[in-house]
């Protein structure tokens, strides 16, 4: 067996005193094999957090380009400007037939805007918050599949349904749930009733609509909640 070490002298230029010892090259071996074991694991953590970070970011802040984009397709539309061929030729046809799929959908409560979306670091809101009587009936606002009914923290009672074609529907701080999770509901089906947040803001229904990651104005699918907004932009 290999016994070679090394030798450490330490000289303490104050008092001249000196000190020795040795460590044999399979204890400077394994010390070197641990250290860089660590750099790369702590490297590896590093890299997986700055990497994800804008991912993270972009998965819950609002894509306000797109949304604009898929307003001025349908304003385009409408007075005839585009077709559908241009639409397809851009390859964004299935995006507007998607969302035509979607459309028309109902109010889930008769009511005020009192809070639009924010994209804010400090106090984001990735919805609506639509004041209302006190235990109204809310509605689905098109069919789908209930795949969340439950209390959950800073939202309280809260109901998401699947639509087709990615959307996603969100209702929360209700007073009373009334459907549960994986049932199919009907548009204008009556899934819970208006309750109040933790924060004692009054009686409201906080409403989000999602399509896959990015987050839709409901302001811009129901013209009723653009007329009632007295939110603060």
């Amino acid at each position: 067996m290999n016994n070679k070490k090394i030798s450490f002298l330490i000289i303490n230029e104050n008092t001249k005193k000196n000190h020795t010892f040795s460590l044999s090259f399979l204890f400077i071996k394994i010390i070197i094999l641990f250290t860089f074991i660590l750099i790369l694991f702590i490297g590896n953590i590093c890299i997986q957090y700055y990497s994800n970070a804008p991912l993270k970011k972009q998965l819950t802040e609002i894509n306000i380009t797109e949304q604009k984009i898929k307003a001025m397709m349908g304003l385009l539309i409408e007075k005839n400007v585009i077709s559908d061929s241009i639409l397809y030729q851009f390859e964004l046809l299935d995006d507007y037939n998607n969302l035509n799929n979607f459309l028309p959908i109902s109010k889930p409560v008769e009511g005020f805007i009192t809070r639009g979306i924010m994209d804010d670091k400090n106090n984001s809101h990735h919805g609506l918050d639509i004041a209302a009587i006190f235990k109204a009936d809310v509605k689905a606002v098109q069919k789908g599949l209930v795949i969340l009914s439950d209390k959950i923290d800073y939202l309280g009672n809260t109901i998401i349904i699947a639509h087709a074609n990615n959307y996603y529907s969100l209702y929360a701080h209700m007073n009373e749930r009334l459907i549960s999770s994986r049932e199919f509901v009907e548009k204008n089906q009556i899934i819970g009733q208006v309750g109040k947040s933790e924060n004692d803001d009054g009686p409201h229904l906080h409403f989000e609509i999602w399509h896959n990651n990015v987050i839709i104005d409901p302001r811009d699918l129901i013209k009723e909640y653009k007329i009632k907004d007295v939110s603060i932009r």
